[in-house]
């Protein structure tokens, strides 16, 4: 039987190998949420076609009734795809995150492998970073971050061009 002094010490090196194992655990179920929503996107993004085309095919014949709900169907549909696509960009912060915290984790291990090379390390880490390349170029593709600062002056800019309607410098603009 274990004594009481020893019970923390193996309580503790327990959770930390529940911990260690649940990082990778985590990131495998956040890259599965990532492909669910991936495909959820897509699907309400159909149904906005299939909205858009119902638009479409409204005619002067048509009816107020049929045009309420070609854009009650296209509201639908829209909210959908709003909300599909917010569930997308959370399950890809979390991947990211994750990838994060496994590439952290090896690189303390590389930390405390005294005897081995640089060149080795560096051999090691660049293999280990891919996923969190790849992870922050997929959340980059739905992501814009934008300087405040800049779009401010470039919204100051745009109003100036706008009020010369005809002038030279609106060929430079183009």
């Amino acid at each position: 039987m274990l004594s009481l002094r020893a019970f923390p010490a193996v309580l503790a090196l327990g959770l930390t190998l529940a911990a260690c194992q649940s990082v990778e655990k985590k990131a495998e179920t956040d890259q599965a949420q990532v492909l669910s929503d991936s495909a959820l996107v897509c699907s309400a993004t159909a149904e906005v076609e299939k909205a858009l085309e119902q638009v479409d095919d409204l005619t002067p014949a048509s009816t107020v009734a049929d045009a309420e709900a070609a854009g009650a169907s296209l509201k639908k549909a829209l909210a959908k795809l709003d909300e599909a696509e917010a569930e997308l960009q959370t399950s890809q912060w979390k991947e990211y995150r994750d990838q994060v915290a496994i590439y952290e984790k090896f690189v303390g291990q590389v930390r405390q492998n005294k005897s081995m090379t640089l060149e080795d390390a560096a051999q090691q880490l660049k293999a280990k970073v891919a996923p969190v390349l790849a992870a922050r170029e997929q959340l980059a593709e739905t992501t814009a971050c934008i300087d405040v600062e800049n779009l401010t002056n470039s919204e100051d800019e745009a109003s100036r061009d706008k009020s010369k309607d005809e002038g030279p410098d609106k060929a430079d603009s183009e």
